[in-house]
C-alpha cells in the first residue's frame, strides 16, 4: 500500500487553504464589528450633542423670557410651579413666551420646569428647610429621547432671580 505524495500535498494544501480561509474570515468579521460599533458611538454621540443644544437652547430662552418680562406681573414670578412648561417663538417682533405643557420635536422631548427657591439664614440657595425667596425660581430643563428602545435624558438646572428688583 504505497501512498501517493500527489494526494496528500493536495490534502495538505487544501487544510492549508480552510484554515486560512476561517483566519481571514474571523478577522474580517471582528473589522466589521468594530466598524458597526463605531457607527453605533457616533449616533448617540450625535443624539447627546442634539440633546445638550435643546437644553441649553431651553435655558437660554428662559434667561431672555425672564429679561423681557416684569417678574411678579407676567414674568417667572407668576408661574405655576411643578408643571411641565415649554418654549416657543411667538409675535413681532418675535420673542421667547412659555406654554403650559411638553413639547416633543424630532423624537426629543423637551420639558421645563419651575419651582420655589429656598434660603437659609445666610441667605444660601437650599434644597430643604428655609424660607421660599419669591425672587428666585429653579429652573430645570430636561431633554429625552429613546435611542435603540433604550431611553435617555439629560437636564440642566439653574437658579434665576429677579434681578431688576
Amino acid at each position: 500500500m504505497a501512498i501517493n505524495k500527489r494526494q496528500n500535498s493536495k490534502g495538505v494544501s487544501l487544510l492549508g487553504l480552510l484554515i486560512v480561509v476561517a483566519i481571514i474570515t474571523t478577522g474580517l468579521v471582528y473589522l466589521l464589528g468594530i466598524f458597526s460599533f463605531s457607527i453605533r458611538i457616533a449616533g448617540s454621540e450625535k443624539q447627546l450633542s442634539q440633546a445638550n443644544f435643546i437644553a441649553q437652547e431651553a435655558m437660554e430662552g428662559v434667561r431672555n423670557f425672564r429679561d423681557g418680562t416684569n417678574w411678579q406681573e407676567d414674568g417667572l414670578g407668576t408661574l405655576i410651579t411643578s408643571i411641565s412648561y415649554h418654549l416657543e417663538k411667538t409675535g413681532i417682533p418675535l420673542e421667547w413666551i412659555l406654554f403650559p405643557e411638553e413639547k416633543t420635536t424630532n423624537g426629543f422631548k423637551q420639558i421645563i420646569i419651575f419651582d420655589d427657591a429656598r434660603r437659609n439664614l445666610n441667605d444660601d440657595i437650599v434644597e430643604n428647610g428655609g424660607e421660599i425667596d419669591s425672587n428666585t425660581k429653579k429652573v430645570t430643563v430636561s431633554v429625552s429621547w429613546t435611542e435603540r428602545g433604550k431611553p435617555y435624558q439629560i437636564e440642566l438646572i439653574t437658579f434665576l432671580t429677579n434681578w431688576q428688583e
